[in-house]
């Protein structure tokens, strides 16, 4: 009598099994790898925008322009209250301060005026009438074209501080940066605001126990 033979091997059910399940995997891996990569790129776009906020501040406190003309020019914390500091319905800065000349070691006067390119838009950066070419200001102010200001359609980036009750404070005032971009798809967000105290008004202490700062 004839045997039959066995042969090892997976039936048409068990392949599809397989199937079924190496499909789920690969997708459960798949979304993971693609979640990671989306947030490595959010995480990235909001470090750039932080670390150009960063730039943008210490340049407008400390260098409102480059060295040029051998001459090191100084920023907004050092400006004084001689003129009318807000200007335009808080649309330019005026301020006047002292810079430093390199060679001779002597100080020199500086005006510093700053406005703003495409205000109200996303596209809006500081500009500076103190330039000596047609290049550096938008270099200078809008560190890897970045749109720190990109909000300045709905909020102005120029306020005085406010006091306790509720008036003007022009012993300080605020540079709101909001920087927009967006990220394999995803709007990404990021915010600071710039303490400046104008050199020569005295700072007043609020007893509101918000340490003299206004929100």
């Amino acid at each position: 009598m004839a045997r039959g033979t066995s042969r090892g091997g997976f039936t048409l059910v068990e392949l599809m099994v397989t199937t079924v399940i190496f499909t789920i995997i690969l997708a459960a891996v798949s979304s993971a790898y693609l979640g990671s990569v989306r947030l490595l790129k959010v995480t990235v776009a909001t470090a750039e925008m932080s670390l150009g906020m960063r730039d943008l501040r210490d340049r407008l406190l400390f260098h409102a322009a480059p060295p040029h003309d051998d001459t090191i020019w100084a920023g907004l914390l050092s400006g004084t209250n001689h003129v009318d500091v807000l200007e335009g319905n808080a649309t330019r800065i005026l301020m006047r301060c002292v810079a430093m000349k390199n060679n001779s070691g002597t100080m020199g006067s500086q005006t510093i005026r700053l406005g703003f390119n495409d205000y109200g838009t996303e596209k809006c950066s500081f500009s500076s009438d103190d330039s000596y070419d047609a290049h550096w200001t938008r270099r200078w102010l809008h560190p890897g074209k970045l749109n720190l200001l990109a909000d300045s359609g709905s909020t102005a980036p120029l306020v005085w501080a406010r006091k306790a009750d509720g008036t003007e404070d022009h012993s300080r005032f605020y540079i709101r940066l909001k920087g927009r971009t967006e990220a394999a798809g995803i709007p990404v967000e990021h915010g600071e605001r710039i303490v400046v105290p104008v050199f020569g008004r005295q700072q007043i202490t609020r007893t509101d126990g918000k340490g003299g700062l206004d929100r």
